[in-house]
């Protein structure tokens, strides 16, 4: 756990502005990508927020119209921020002064997705009252953490514009920030007025708040003296419920913002008191380890719950990270990711500004990436497994049981994923735009979050529930002798109505050889034949008794006792196509050609002998 500590020391992580030789120092390319982003932002016209495009999120359930154009604000900014400091010459001055006068105008930080969590039971509203007692979600922390770089580098500067200007960032950051933070500990993301688990808003906003306490200590050091000490109690409450193994329920999509958020959080701290002994915990370690145990190859990742499958890993703070904790293998990962992985399209400000100040002052070490053959999460009881060490080639396969009441749960019980030489097989779909209904009672309408558009089945007609209940039970990992083995009872995650009395998947991945799934089931009642669900990224080809996927890999099954049938299925939202690119997945099913109360089923999947090039 963090020691709620006292900051020991000014807080001097990156040169300040007047600096000149530093800034000269940073490599020719970040310095030249900035002086043209200077070049093209010069007197950009800044755009409005209009309240209509707040009130859409209740009106039509649409938060992307808001958000972009909020997100535009902070992300110009940002990159003016940048532009300025390396060419020092003062002329994007008045265009930083624009941009944060305008962003402290702005009647809240928070966004309308999320103006109804506070205060508890508030009615959700189409915009943001100013009477309400002020809010501190994701977006308004980053605000608040942007707002503060930009003050510890061109505070003065600014200042010598307008000084009514500088006070008024440290007005603005001390009201929504500062202070509420201190007189709150009923914001639910903090975990200390009640004893629920903690998602990954927890460190998101917390490594950002702790960002601005420590900015603003010189200014104003009896709020630091208390902030950061909360700062470490409340990241605590997150830590106390992530299992020893250090996997992330939420999936590697989120981990830049969860895990990643508390490795920002010990970094920031490092920069004022001693934390070395938090790189030699268990936890941290499997922490950050998490990312490469969760890779598949090139850019994809497993993707379980809300998780996209191609991440923009933080690989700067993940080359850090191993350097620190002795994982060379996580350094390996991070120099293999800055290669083969998906690339920013973006800077990472929103979520983590000092990791993308970090990462231009701090170089980043090398070290080779050996792809583990195996992983195992007992914690949120997740396996990956491929076929050989180090090797991105062959089969790679990963599977969960867990509960369907995880953080941004999807009814997935006993799905599980397949790759061949890092090209997706059967996959899961991930998750659309986030809506409205996202996040309400309508969330299990939404298709990706149904068990059928996952790899399970659908058993006497039923699909799988939401909620604690509904949970993989009698868990048993072994792996040896070249052989992974997972076997969970899945018949709890269906309703009662479906009358299972028992209904057992054992995956055996056999290393360098094949997967084979085995069902076992029996229902005390039979009204519908058992279907099995599968979710595949090319449209599958159909031959007597086998299926090929891919083009990769043969599927065998027993084509006396299964018909199967193919739907396409359109990608119709902009993410899920950007995530994979194409514009259409589709889900097999294996429909039995009798109703039976019980039986075996054995799918086994191989390489076919000579698959198509890379």
């Amino acid at each position: 756990m963090i020691r709620e500590v006292i900051p020991e020391k000014p807080f001097r992580p990156f040169p300040a502005y007047g600096d000149r030789a530093a800034w000269a120092a940073l490599p020719p390319e970040i310095r030249e990508k900035y002086r043209q982003k200077g070049e093209a932002l010069r007197g950009y016209e800044w755009k409005s927020l209009p309240a209509a495009r707040y009130m859409d999120f209740q009106r039509n359930g649409n938060r992307s119209r808001y958000e972009s154009l909020y997100f535009e604000r902070r992300q110009v900014l940002f990159e003016l921020l940048l532009a300025e400091c390396i060419s020092g010459r003062g002329e994007l001055l008045e265009d930083i002064l624009n941009g944060v006068w305008l962003i402290c105008e702005e009647s809240t930080w928070v966004v309308p997705a999320h103006n109804y969590h506070y205060p508890p039971g508030k009615a959700s509203l189409e915009l943001y009252d100013v009477e309400d007692a002020p809010f501190i979600d994701l977006f308004a922390a980053e605000t608040g953490s942007l707002l503060s770089w930009v003050y510890y580098f061109l505070g003065d500067a600014i200042g010598a514009l307008s000084p009514v200007a500088k006070r008024r960032i440290e007005r603005e950051v001390r009201c929504r920030i500062l202070v509420p933070y201190l007189e709150h500990d009923d914001f639910f993301w903090m975990g200390l007025d009640h004893d629920n688990p903690v998602n990954n808003w927890n460190p998101w906003i917390n490594s950002n708040v702790l960002a601005a306490f420590l900015v603003f200590a010189q200014v104003s050091p009896d709020l630091a003296r208390r902030g950061v000490p909360k700062t470490a109690r409340s990241v605590n409450r997150f830590l106390s419920f992530y299992a020893e193994d250090g996997g992330c329920d939420e999936g590697p999509g989120y981990f830049n913002v969860a895990g990643g958020s508390v490795l920002d959080c010990i970094e920031e701290l490092g920069c004022v008191t001693d934390v070395e002994y938090l790189y030699r915990e268990p936890l941290i370690r499997n922490m950050a380890a998490y990312i490469y145990k969760a890779y598949i190859g090139g850019s994809y990742f497993v993707n379980y719950a809300d998780a996209s499958p191609r991440v923009s890993a933080s690989v700067d703070l993940l080359a850090r990270t191993g350097a620190k904790t002795g994982d060379a293998n996580l350094t390996g990962c991070a120099a293999h990711l800055r290669v083969h992985g998906r690339k920013q399209e973006k800077a990472e400000h929103r979520s983590a500004l000092f990791r993308e100040l970090s990462g231009l002052f701090t170089p980043s070490p090398q070290a080779e990436f050996k792809a583990p053959a195996v992983s195992w999460f007992p914690g949120i009881q997740v396996v990956t497994a491929r076929d050989r060490e180090g090797s991105l080639d062959g089969l790679f396969f990963s599977a969960k049981g867990g509960c369907n009441n995880e953080s941004h749960n999807h009814n997935d019980i006993g799905s599980f994923i397949l790759f061949c030489d890092s090209a997706p097989i059967l996959i899961d779909a991930g998750v659309e735009t986030y809506t409205r209904f996202t996040f309400s009672d309508k969330r299990y309408d939404i298709w990706t979050m149904q068990s059928c558009f996952h790899n399970t089945p659908t058993i006497n007609g039923a699909d799988q529930l939401p909620g604690e209940d509904h949970r993989a039970r009698d868990v048993a990992f072994s792996s040896a002798d070249g052989v992974t083995r997972l076997d969970m009872e899945m018949g709890g995650a269906y309703p009662a109505g479906a009358d299972i009395r028992r209904y057992h998947r054992s995956f055996v991945f056999r290393h360098g050889e094949s997967l084979t799934v085995t069902d076992c089931y029996q229902l005390g009642n039979c009204a519908q034949p058992l279907v099995l669900n599968h979710l595949c990224f090319a449209r599958p080809e159909l031959r007597d008794n086998e299926i090929v996927l891919g083009q990769r890999v043969s599927m065998a099954y027993d084509s006396a006792a299964f018909t199967p049938t193919v739907e396409e299925i359109p990608l119709t939202d902009p993410r899920m196509r950007g995530d994979w690119e194409r514009d259409m997945l589709f889900r097999l099913r294996l429909t039995a050609k009798e109703a039976s109360a019980d039986g075996t089923v054995e799918i086994r999947f191989r390489p076919v002998a000579s698959p198509p090039p890379r």
